[in-house]
């Protein structure tokens, strides 16, 4: 009897083990959710709840499962339909004893507006076939019967993918559409190895678009991994799920990148070039750079004990059309440095002579001080766990003091650029936000905030120091 009883008592203490691990097994767990794609809610007439017809919410789990749910009322709260404006409301998802939320924009409006108008196209009109449209950049105005007009920032669009006989794209808002023009190219090269994206950059005409899809290289080196040179103005379309194990090198005016998933490896000892330290060189003067996603190396694939790894380098040889855009890019991990030298996501470089045996279409034996909206690149970019996030370097000045401009999102990022900074003066855009600088002393600099107030501590600001957006401590600072 007692072996009998041991035996069950055996049996159930497995069936419970077994159950208790297929439970966790099966554990799905909210990973988050967010509005379907193209989907928006409004706008709402004042004292009317929001239409959530066929609108969806998507569910993301941790194992990797998608799934589309109906939005209810119930699931939104801080919406107030009798204040007119835009509301940011929480929408909220419970599954299973475990809650999500995300926030969303709903705007309320007066009286239902009566057309759409479209004030700015967004920025990319020119598209690849198999290409999706975005909406970036994009600005819609709703006008109302009397005249008057509301930005709309919530609209709908369609989200499939974009063939060569799409002319326009259909914006609703509400019950309104504008139509966007666009054009819709099929692209000359579909490139799905390195060998057929060298292939593709050798024999592509001019003004060709060229698609990249699948893994492109490989994460090992040194045969994985590759240096394309771009010697055509062509458009490089990354299709979703692409993956380049390589750098770019763009030797030619009038070059699009866009879409890209670039995992930079750094810097390679003992190599003819140092081009693989850079996800993107440019040594030409127009140059579009959007929506494409930077990866530095980590920190155990460097085989130089004092790498350093850059995500955009750009120079030019001469300051007249420059016409460079660099936009919607997330540039990732560029935190490397050594002795001499700092990583920068995006470093631009003038005084200096152009690498990696590039030529310039504009003669010049070195690259020229640019005439950029540098605020529109901070802007726009997301710059995640770098270095330094833009520096502007002019080397005729030397190489102590040669930085003439810098952007900083952090007070380690704002004290590099100063302690650099040339001496004849420089700009420092600083990102909304507290700042301490650890008692440093400059002259001929113009503190400039970028998207909110800015105050700094830690300065003696001398001769001919300027501040847009910035409050210095009065207390540690001179000549404010």
């Amino acid at each position: 009897m007692k072996i009998k009883k041991v035996l069950a008592v055996l049996l159930a203490i497995a069936l419970l083990s077994t159950a208790i691990l297929a439970t966790a097994c099966n554990e799905k767990g909210i990973e988050g959710i967010a509005l379907k794609e193209g989907t928006a809610l409004g706008p709402v007439v004042k004292g009317q709840d929001p239409d959530l017809k066929d609108k969806t919410l998507v569910v993301t789990y941790k194992n990797g499962e998608v799934k589309e749910v109906p939005i209810t009322m119930e699931m939104i709260s801080g919406f107030d339909k009798n204040t007119v404006g835009n509301q940011e409301v929480t929408i909220t998802y419970t599954e299973d004893g475990e809650t999500a939320t995300v926030k969303v924009n709903i705007s309320v409006v007066q009286a239902a507006p009566s057309s759409l108008e479209l004030v700015n196209s967004p920025y990319v009109t020119d598209y690849a076939a198999g290409e999706k449209f975005r909406p970036d950049g994009m600005t819609i105005n709703a006008v109302f019967s009397d005249g008057s007009k509301q930005p709309v920032t919530e609209f709908e669009y369609p989200t499939e993918a974009l063939t060569a006989d799409n002319d326009g794209i259909q914006v609703s808002y509400g019950t309104l559409t504008v139509e966007v023009p666009i054009t819709v190219t099929e692209p000359a090269y579909a490139a799905t190895d390195a060998a057929s994206l060298q292939r593709a950059l050798s024999e592509a005409e001019e003004g060709a678009f060229i698609t990249v899809s699948g893994n492109i290289g490989e994460a090992s080196r040194p045969d994985g991994y590759n240096i394309f040179t771009m010697k055509k103005a062509v458009t490089l379309v990354g299709m979703e799920g692409n993956n380049v194990y390589g750098s770019f090198v763009v030797d030619c005016d009038g070059a699009v990148l866009r879409g890209l998933n670039i995992n930079n490896c750094g810097w390679v000892t003992g190599e003819a070039t140092s081009a693989h330290r850079n996800a993107i060189t440019v040594t030409s003067n127009r140059v579009t750079l959007e929506f494409n996603r930077l990866i530095a190396p980590a920190a155990d694939s460097l085989d130089a004990t004092e790498a350093i790894a850059n995500g955009i380098v750009l120079s030019a040889g001469t300051d007249t059309d420059t016409a460079v855009k660099i936009r919607m890019n997330k540039i990732s991990g560029y935190g490397y440095e050594n002795a001499n030298w700092d990583s920068v996501a995006i470093n631009v470089v003038s005084g200096y002579s152009f690498p990696y045996n590039t030529t310039n279409s504009h003669g010049s034996e070195q690259s020229v001080r640019l005439t950029i909206d540098y605020t529109d690149i901070v802007n726009t970019n997301i710059f995640e766990n770098d270095q330094n996030d833009l520096l502007y370097a002019d080397y005729a000045l030397g190489f102590e003091r040669m930085y003439v401009l810098g952007y900083a999102s952090d007070s380690a990022k704002a004290v590099n650029a100063l302690t650099y900074g040339a001496e004849s003066g420089m700009t420092l855009l600083l990102k909304a936000g507290d700042y301490n600088l650890g008692g440093i002393s400059v002259d001929n600099v113009n503190f400039r905030s970028v998207g909110g107030p800015v105050t700094v501590t830690g300065l003696t600001a001398g001769a001919n120091c300027t501040f847009d957006g910035v409050t210095v401590n009065a207390s540690e600072s001179a000549g404010e």
